[in-house]
């Protein structure tokens, strides 16, 4: 039975076949500490001298009174969100108790669906804005409210709980932020000199951004300088985007650029749809396989990869499935341990490798894009119309299917494809078909792709990934079809204008050595269709770490089609760099040297040192000299800094050798308009999330760990990169702050959407701390323990021993009021003045007239827009 009740201005109300009073028994809540209330503890009021104080409120801890309270909620011990919560008291003599409603349950992952009422319906028919009482209402569930750190914990069984997977966010709390314009600027000026000749270039890139409901709109482009070319303007991309949040995917008109996971990827200019995998929890991200198996009884489940445990979960008896295992690189087989209630054990292995085409069971990727092709820096004025749509599909733990169809003038394709996950590796097989149209002649062919990674636990070695591709002689890509016929189009087509791979395989290995080094090489090799020869490129390297540092040694070459060699040998070390023991920190942190050896046998050799300094590492800098042999002999001395602040950042560099000479300047960073002025930050990415701290009269506090962002004096701060859909905790540090302001609390969550700015507003008071001793009419000491609340009833301070009174906030010269006790003869009034050294001096409090029945009237009318407003503020639920 769902027991519960429903609230209509202060008037509590239980279901249709109840009464419309509340007993006690219809909520209950734990104290602090996490049990429930026992007997009461009594106060001798004979000890209270001058006035009878209410203590009774005392009675079970520290009283919760009636109210509406920002509170911290977790749901088994998971903080779910930031919530203003209603608490209500359902008799004079008991603590105020939260309501639960329906609405806040559902939006935290309780299953309610099933529920019935108490006159046989179900929980879809009751009021969302209904008070339940969950720990009657589902067994064994526990409400806990600690009112010192003002954290709200609700324990609920799993069975009682909606399946979703971990760290999955509702979307019903992502962020879309406020209307908001975006700039973003990185300014870079660079003069040279080599013997008698100089020069002196610019750049200057910008992105601009208006956000305005659901929509955000971009725009980017960059202007480079030089003094013999002269400037030139050159626009990147324009584009309106916004979520589509039941697809969990992006609509963008506009630029944009299309996946290349499938299809290679190209620009176009037109729609495209896409799903976006960031709105998936990481658990669901990426390739992980669906773990089964039954359990005898309540069981424990471990699943371990390489020995190294990644997950573990409790099941009840029967079969059992786990869908939100954590992707782990490129694979290693899982092992699973079920241990049974009684200590029996069982277990059983899972093929675990992956590539890039993988999915997990049930999870879809799909894409669809209509417009011209971009062409971004070739083949003239030739942008021909192109479509394209991909889809891909995990179906079990075994096989992924995905498939594709592109067309454009003179050009169509079709890919199919499959991805399978085998204890042999993961491997990966597609064939695209194309058929192109040059002048008078059609070509035809196929292009073949083979992907393979595989992990080895007992060697520590992973193939990270190993592709093959063939194709022949007609098979061309969108990009070689646009370019033949961009630039041959009327002219013939030219088999020698166009180098057109034949094959290419790329190959990557890396292997652990004891547990502080790792070898690792690489290799890719290609030839033509309609030229001789091939390029290879071969790299191989060590690097590891020893107790003075690091060190690495890397050996490469390059070949190419034409036979031109280029070796290279590579070796460094870094030495970190500590303190004398009595600076707390060293002025370099690290040491880095490096040796570089050619074909030619020239060799260079760089040495720098690098360091930071300032309160939050605001400023680095570091000093780097080289030598470069050969015929030149040349040396060289140069060094360069940085200033991260609040504002944007700075940096110079400077260098200085035999008949050279360099400077450079750069500046970065952005500016926010939004409806509280404008606001400079760091410089913020062109689709993530941006958060906007206000803080008003916070001057001089900290973003924690978003180094050398500060409020500024308006009471605001731009944060710069946060995580798109997933909860972003920001986190202020009153150190740099005036004794003056007093922060309510010192973090926010919030869950932005990708691109949103996102404001984040921190409580304060602000105001000089003031002491006071406040007396009666009668000369005795205002009762201790007593609320003192200004002009607006807002709380400012509680009564301490012999009168004494501490506020802040409030102004230097007013009136204030105490209460100590319910009705006319429990309260007083007061007014004081601040002297010249802050303490306040108060005049006699004196009995106050208050009308009960206009209070009464503004509590109720109270109560009722605290039901109304009871949707959480950080991060607000979003329509």
């Amino acid at each position: 039975m769902l027991m519960g009740f429903a609230l209509s201005g202060m008037t509590c109300e239980a279901g249709a076949t109840e009464t419309s009073r509340v007993t006690a028994e219809s909520i209950e809540v734990h104290d602090s500490n996490g049990a429930v209330a026992q007997d009461p503890i009594e106060f001798d009021s004979t000890f209270m001298v001058g006035k009878t104080v209410d203590a009774s409120r005392f009675s079970h801890g520290n009283p919760v009174l009636p109210g509406i309270y920002a509170v911290d909620l977790f749901l088994n011990d998971t903080q779910m969100a930031r919530e203003r919560v209603r608490f209500i008291a359902l008799n004079p003599d008991a603590n105020a108790a939260p309501c639960l409603t329906l609405a806040l349950l559902n939006s935290i992952g309780v299953e309610t669906s099933l529920w019935s009422t108490s006159h046989g319906g179900h929980a879809d028919e009751v009021d969302s804005n209904q008070c339940i009482n969950l720990t009657k209402t589902v067994p064994a569930a526990t409400v806990t409210y600690n009112s010192a750190e003002q954290r709200l914990d609700l324990n609920v069984p799993q069975a009682s709980l909606r399946r979703k997977a971990r760290g999955e966010v509702d979307p019903s709390y992502w962020q879309r932020g406020e209307t908001a314009g975006i700039v973003r600027y990185d300014l870079n000026a660079y003069h040279s000199s080599y013997g008698g000749d100089s020069s002196n270039s610019a750049y200057l890139g910008l992105g601009a951004g208006l956000n305005v409901g659901d929509w955000r709109l971009r725009y980017r482009g960059s202007m480079n300088y030089g003094e013999r070319t002269g400037s030139h303007w050159q626009s990147l991309e324009t584009y309106a985007q916004r979520d589509l949040t039941r697809w969990k995917a992006q609509l963008t008109l506009g630029d944009s650029t299309t996946r290349g996971d499938v299809f290679d990827s190209f620009g176009v200019r037109g729609v495209q749809l896409t799903s976006d995998d960031r709105m998936l929890p990481d658990s669901m991200r990426g390739f992980a396989p669906v773990v089964r198996g039954v359990a005898q009884s309540n069981a424990k489940v471990e699943v371990k990869q390489n020995g190294q445990l990644i997950y573990q979960t409790t099941v009840a008896p029967g079969p059992f499935e786990i869908k939100d295992l954590n992707p782990t690189g490129y694979g290693g087989d899982l092992q699973v341990i079920v241990m049974e209630a009684d200590g029996q054990r069982h277990s059983f292995s899972v093929p675990y490798a992956t590539v890039p085409q993988l999915l997990r069971p049930g999870v879809s990727r799909f894409s669809v894009a209509l417009g011209r092709y971009r062409n971004i820096g070739g083949y003239g004025n030739y942008q021909p119309y192109v479509a394209q749509t991909i889809y891909q599909r995990g179906f079990t733990n075994l096989l992924t299917g995905y498939g594709g169809l592109m067309g454009s003038q003179g050009y169509g394709a079709a890919l199919l494809g499959v991805s399978f996950n085998t204890p042999a590796g993961a491997l990966a097989v597609d064939v695209t078909a194309a058929r192109t149209q040059l002048d008078n002649h059609t070509y035809q062919g196929q292009s073949w792709r083979l992907s393979y990674a595989k992990y080895l636990p007992q060697t520590a070695t992973s193939f990270t990934m190993a592709a093959y591709r063939y194709s022949t002689s007609g098979y061309f890509s969108l990009a070689d079809a646009v370019h033949a016929r961009g630039t041959h189009a009327g002219r013939g087509y030219s088999s020698w204008s166009l180098y057109r791979k034949r094959n290419r395989v790329q190959l990557n290995v890396s292997q652990k050595i004891a547990d502080s080094g790792s070898l690792y090489a690489m290799g890719i090799a290609q030839d033509y269709w309609n030229r001789s020869g091939r390029d290879l490129q071969f790299q191989i390297g060590y690097s590891g770490a020893a107790r003075w540092g690091s060190y690495s040694v890397s050996v490469q070459r390059n070949l190419n089609a034409y036979g031109t060699v280029n070796n290279q040998v590579y070796a460094s070390v870094s030495i970190p760099l500590g303190g004398n023991g009595f600076d707390k920190k060293a002025l370099f942190s690290n040491l880095n040297m490096a040796v570089t050896t050619d074909g030619s046998r020239r060799m260079s050799v760089q040495a720098s040192t690098s360091g930071s300094a300032g309160s939050r590492n605001q400023w680095s800098y570091g000093v780097n000299a080289g030598y470069m042999g050969g015929s030149s002999h040349a040396t060289s001395l140069g060094g360069h800094g940085m200033y991260n602040g609040g504002k944007g950042a700075v940096s110079v560099s400077a260098s200085m050798g035999r008949n050279t000479n360099q400077a450079s300047l750069g500046l970065s960073g952005s500016i926010v308009a939004h409806k509280g002025g404008i606001t400079l930050g760091q410089p913020v990415g062109q689709d993530s999330p941006i958060g906007l701290v206000e803080a008003k009269g916070a001057e001089g506090a900290a973003i924690i760990n978003s180094p050398g962002v500060l409020v500024n004096s308006a009471g605001y701060a731009v944060v710069p990169y946060l995580s798109a859909y997933r909860v972003n905790t920001l986190a202020l540090d009153p150190q740099g702050i005036s004794e003056d302001v007093e922060l309510g609390s010192s973090s926010r969550d919030i869950i932005p959407r990708a691109g949103a700015v996102v404001r984040a507003t921190f409580d304060t008071k602000v105001g000089k701390p003031m002491l006071m001793r406040v007396k009666l009419s009668d000369g005795e000491p205002v009762p201790m323990g007593a609320d003192v609340m200004d002009t607006s009833s807002n709380n400012v301070g509680v009564v301490g021993q012999g009168g004494t009174v501490f506020v802040r906030g409030v102004p230097d010269k007013g009136k204030l009021s105490v209460r100590w006790a319910e009705g006319p003869q429990g309260v007083c009034g007061f007014s004081y003045q601040a002297d010249a050294e802050g303490t306040g001096v108060a005049q006699p409090c004196t009995t106050v007239t208050v009308d009960p029945s206009s209070r009464a009237t503004q509590a109720a009318s109270s109560a009722s827009n605290a039901v109304k407003s009871s949707r959480p503020t950080l991060p607000m639920r979003q329509p």
